[in-house]
């Protein structure tokens, strides 16, 4: 069983209010939002949960002693920048924004935050344009006891990211998507072996193979129905924070389910 299970509220996007096109909007949504996801986190007796700030609202708003309430025990901590973070430099208040979220993430405990650089759009980009804004963020985050851990989000190879790791520094840390390393064509396996070292956070998800539209990517899966190598990937990464996450739903998902057969499996490794 991997250090620790978790889940990234991402996972609930639907019950949030945010419905990806060609997904099926739920009946009911999370009457509270965010917390709501704490309280599934505890139910299912999860070591920790990360929350997408793009459900939260502004930072200066946000109301850290009431999700460590609401989490009664449960590590939290932050997932900043969705959709497209510092959009490759060229969003001028996005870095203002990561460093914003920074005291809240610190309030909340868990000392890694996710953060993303771009996102689909951007692949292709000019990733050395990300070094002085990623030091500074790293610079930042040090000072609230804090690591970034950044992701795959579409928009970068593992090459990329690991020659951003060397550029940046080893206080750079790697938040590891296993839908994304495929979408952007990765080998998944191989690339979790070849960022290994920086991986931190895994989000851990199966996907279909093939996807109609490219803006919204691989159909998550139960683990071992796709054709992510969801065993290797955690073999490669025994220490990393294991992240359920979940993207694109089919018409009859039902993501409190299958985030509950994520967790199964992970418990049953």
């Amino acid at each position: 069983m991997p250090a620790r299970v978790g889940v990234d509220s991402y996972s609930y996007h639907r019950l949030l209010g945010e419905v990806r096109p060609g997904e099926t909007p739920v009946p009911h949504v999370f009457p509270r939002g965010s917390l709501d996801v704490v309280a599934e986190a505890r139910r299912l007796r999860l070591d920790f949960a990360l929350l997408q700030t793009s459900f939260l609202g502004e930072p200066a708003e946000f109301d850290a002693a009431a999700f460590l309430a609401e989490a009664g025990g449960v590590a939290l901590g932050l997932s900043w920048g969705a959709p497209a973070g510092l959009a490759f430099g060229v969003r001028g208040d996005a870095l203002q924004s990561l460093v914003d979220w920074l005291e809240p993430a610190a309030q909340l405990g868990l000392p890694v935050m996710r953060i993303v650089a771009g996102g689909p759009a951007n692949r292709g980009g000019r990733a050395s344009l990300l070094v002085g804004p990623l030091r500074e963020a790293c610079a930042a985050a040090h000072d609230h006891g804090l690591r970034l851990a950044l992701e795959n989000h579409a928009d970068l190879t593992a090459e990329e990211l690991e020659q951003l790791v060397e550029h940046v520094g080893h206080e750079l840390r790697v938040c590891f998507d296993t839908a994304n390393a495929l979408r952007i064509g990765d080998d998944v396996a191989a690339a979790a072996r070849r960022l290994a070292p920086a991986i931190e956070i895994l989000h851990l998800k199966d996907c279909l193979g093939s996807w109609d539209d490219p803006a919204r990517g691989p159909v998550s899966v139960p683990p071992g129905e796709g054709v992510i190598p969801v065993a290797d990937v955690l073999d490669a990464c025994p220490d990393a924070l294991a992240c359920i996450e979940l993207g694109q739903l089919l018409p009859y998902a039902a993501e409190r389910s299958l985030v509950g057969i994520y967790v199964e499996y992970l418990r049953a490794r």
